[in-house]
Formats: structure tokens, C-alpha cells, sequence
């Protein structure tokens, strides 16, 4: 599962901090003169980023803006670091 699935998110928006996360970046995202591109990232990509992300949009969504989505490395496969690493 990635950042898309709604199981994902759930933990995403239960981390600490995260709803205030979503809060600040949708207030930034709905001010008259906001930004076109708001961009996230973490170590992966595809579990955390991705879900902030989602919710994020969503949010936004529901005060009637159009939101694009673009998912860099949601797709990829998880790499794990060996103890070699």
C-alpha cells in the first residue's frame, strides 16, 4: 500500500503534527494571491508525502478549487537498506 490507499492516510493524519500540517497548507493553498505549485516530500515518497498530499488536496477540493495531483515515486517499490548499506 502507498500514500493513496485510505489506510495509509489514516496513519499519515494520525502522525504527530500532520493535521496542523494539512491545516497550515491549506490555508496557504486558499490565499488570494497562493501558490500554483505547493510541493512535499520525505525520505521515500510513497507512503508519507503521498498521503499528506491526498488529504491535503482533498481538502482544498472542498472549497471548490481545482487541485492537480502529481505522484514522483508513489509508484516505486520500497527499498530497505541492508546491513551492508
Amino acid at each position: 500500500m502507498d500514500g493513496l490507499h485510505p489506510r495509509v492516510q489514516d496513519i499519515v493524519l494520525n502522525t504527530p503534527g500532520a493535521p496542523e500540517l494539512i491545516d497550515n497548507l491549506v490555508v496557504y493553498a486558499l490565499l488570494p494571491a497562493g501558490p500554483k505549485v505547493i510541493a512535499l516530500g520525505c525520505a521515500g515518497g510513497k507512503h508519507r508525502a503521498a498521503g499528506l498530499v491526498e488529504l491535503t488536496a482533498r481538502r482544498v477540493r472542498a472549497y471548490g478549487r481545482e487541485v492537480e495531483i502529481e505522484h514522483l515515486h508513489a509508484h516505486l517499490p520500497r527499498v530497505l537498506k541492508t546491513a551492508a548499506s
